[in-house]
């Protein structure tokens, strides 16, 4: 019985934590100039938004109103940070930071979970994830060399 509150907190937690991921890659697609940045970051909400409904489906199937999950408080460090602050900061970089974080969450998930179907949901999830670190590991790497090049 403990596990399954265990699943339910992190499947909660991967809910809040899927939705704040998506809304970061919009914010980063809305100021990003270069189109192919742009197409990533508008391309990686959208698997986000995705994902979100997997979770959101399965906290259905296990009766946890999916409404009542969902965190509705706004992200005091993005309004305490001016804009010029943000706008130096490694876009690509912090998105890797969050996927990170929703892949160890998944990796638990995958361990303590007993129902097979929602394990590969979650195993289908880790390997989208999973690319999406790599390719932001990349573009990072791109963005920095271009940083350097023109100072």
């Amino acid at each position: 019985m403990s596990t399954n509150k265990n699943v339910r907190f992190l499947l909660e937690k991967l809910l809040n934590s899927y939705r704040e991921n998506k809304i970061l890659y919009l914010d980063s697609a809305d100021s990003q100039y270069q189109p192919s940045f742009n197409r990533f970051f508008n391309h990686q909400a959208i698997i986000r938004n995705n994902m979100f409904f997997n979770i959101s489906n399965i906290l259905s199937e296990i009766g946890v109103e999916v409404e009542d999950v969902i965190l509705k408080r706004p992200d005091i460090k993005k309004f305490m940070s001016t804009k010029i602050e943000r706008e130096k900061e490694d876009l690509f970089y912090k998105n890797l930071k969050k996927d990170i974080e929703l892949k160890e969450l998944l990796l638990k998930l995958v361990k303590i979970d007993s129902k097979k179907n929602r394990i590969e949901v979650y195993k289908k999830h880790l390997n989208k994830i999973s690319e999406s670190i790599k390719a932001n590991k990349n573009y990072s790497v791109e963005v920095k060399e271009r940083m350097f090049l023109n100072t």
